[in-house]
């Protein structure tokens, strides 16, 4: 039986870090010091995982950098007792450059699916799978890649 008071919490959660971390105000990346453990594990971060709340802000930045004017969208959460399973959607304008690319100042959109194992109150643990081939190929990377 599914304790839904946990449940809830463990929603909540994942909800306020993604509804901060993905809106076009970079001050509300405080939310990963309130809500990602000191030791969080993470898997599949393009660049690089982070290791630390600090190192996630910094993945989120570096993104900022290459990428603004976002619209996310969870598209389907599902939720127990020690996970959360996301997926979603983010359209975003490409104004830096990013993989090799000088910005294009195109519209990109690309969906993806993130897992956060939480302990305690906090994410200790992410898979992220983000659709690259689609990202890359609106910013114009897979044919410099191949050339």
């Amino acid at each position: 039986m599914k304790n839904s008071s946990i449940v809830e919490k463990n929603r909540k959660i994942a909800k306020a870090f993604m509804a901060d971390v993905h809106s076009n105000d970079v001050r509300k990346f405080s939310t990963i010091d309130t809500t990602v453990a000191q030791n969080v594990v993470c898997h599949g971060f393009p660049g690089g995982n982070p290791t630390d709340p600090q190192s996630y802000k910094n993945w989120f930045y570096g993104f900022r950098d290459s990428f603004t004017n976002l619209e996310f969208e969870n598209t389907t959460i599902v939720v127990d007792e020690s996970s959360v399973a996301v997926r979603w959607v983010v359209s975003c304008d490409h104004t830096g450059p990013f993989a090799g690319v000088e910005a294009t100042n195109r519209r990109v959109t690309f969906d993806g699916i993130v897992i956060y194992r939480i302990e305690a109150g906090l994410i200790s643990e992410v898979w992220l799978q983000i659709n690259e081939l689609l990202l890359l190929s609106q910013v114009g990377a897979l044919g410099r890649a191949a050339a």
